[in-house]
């Protein structure tokens, strides 16, 4: 397993394949329709294409052998006064999952913060994947702010 930074070429490479671990995400994490996760990853590639374009975001890959088993998509924003490292993104292929590749996807993008002076990394993740939350609590997250809903 290769972890790389992904450069234009590699996202045309793998565009379709980061699309559909895109609408598997958005599957999983939203009570959504499977056609809404299709519309919603289709402007999100839309977006990555021109963020990696234009150099705003960052795209570091998990590929075995051909295949991209997994994707981290950063980009730095400013907090409150303070530029942070935002996670847009981190999707491991669930055949590919508990392998230790998520791990090392949020080390790379902690790398990629510091060489640029960050010193604080942040993500928002859904309440009902308690998988990942309990990923991110093991690798040193702290809840700092809650997003609540009402329903009426």
């Amino acid at each position: 397993m290769t972890i790389k930074t992904l450069q234009y070429d590699d996202f045309m490479l793998y565009r379709e394949r980061i699309r559909d671990l895109l609408v598997q995400i958005y599957d999983i994490n939203f009570d959504v329709s499977h056609d809404y996760s299709i519309n919603e990853s289709n402007k999100k590639i839309n977006l990555l294409d021109e963020y990696i374009k234009t150099n705003q975001a960052v795209l570091i890959g998990a590929v075995d052998g051909e295949k991209l088993a997994g994707f981290i998509w950063i980009y730095k924003h400013e907090y409150f006064g303070e530029t942070r490292m935002h996670i847009n993104q981190i999707i491991v292929d669930k055949e590919y999952k508990r392998k230790g590749i998520g791990k090392r996807l949020l080390e790379e993008a902690e790398k990629k913060a510091k060489e640029l002076g960050i010193k604080v990394i942040d993500l928002f993740v859904s309440e009902k994947n308690a998988e990942a939350v309990n990923f991110y609590e093991k690798t040193g997250f702290v809840t700092e702010r809650r997003y609540l809903k009402k329903i009426l």
